[in-house]
């Protein structure tokens, strides 16, 4: 897979109390980031969860815990499209 880097200067009072473990904050940056893709919809989470190299169940998991809805509607529009069907 073709991969871009990017640079995060992480400040050090934030670390303070943790291992030292680039990759790991890595792989949690990365993680992050694909969850606020598909939070934002430019992303769908099938693709991120593969992206992330976790498995799809999991990458549900993990949006439940950020609030983020594998669904394309949000609440209102949901709504709407039930009150024009019913």
């Amino acid at each position: 897979m073709k991969a871009k880097s990017v640079r995060v200067d992480l400040p050090e009072e934030a670390l303070r109390g943790r291992s030292w473990d680039a990759q790991a904050i890595a792989r949690d940056l990365r993680l992050l980031w694909l969850l606020e893709e598909v939070r934002a919809r430019r992303l769908g989470f099938a693709k991120a969860a593969e992206l992330a190299g976790v498995p799809q169940a999991k990458f549900l998991g993990l949006m439940g815990q950020h609030n983020i809805t594998p669904f394309d509607y949000d609440a209102d529009e949901l709504v709407l499209e039930f009150r024009r069907d019913g």
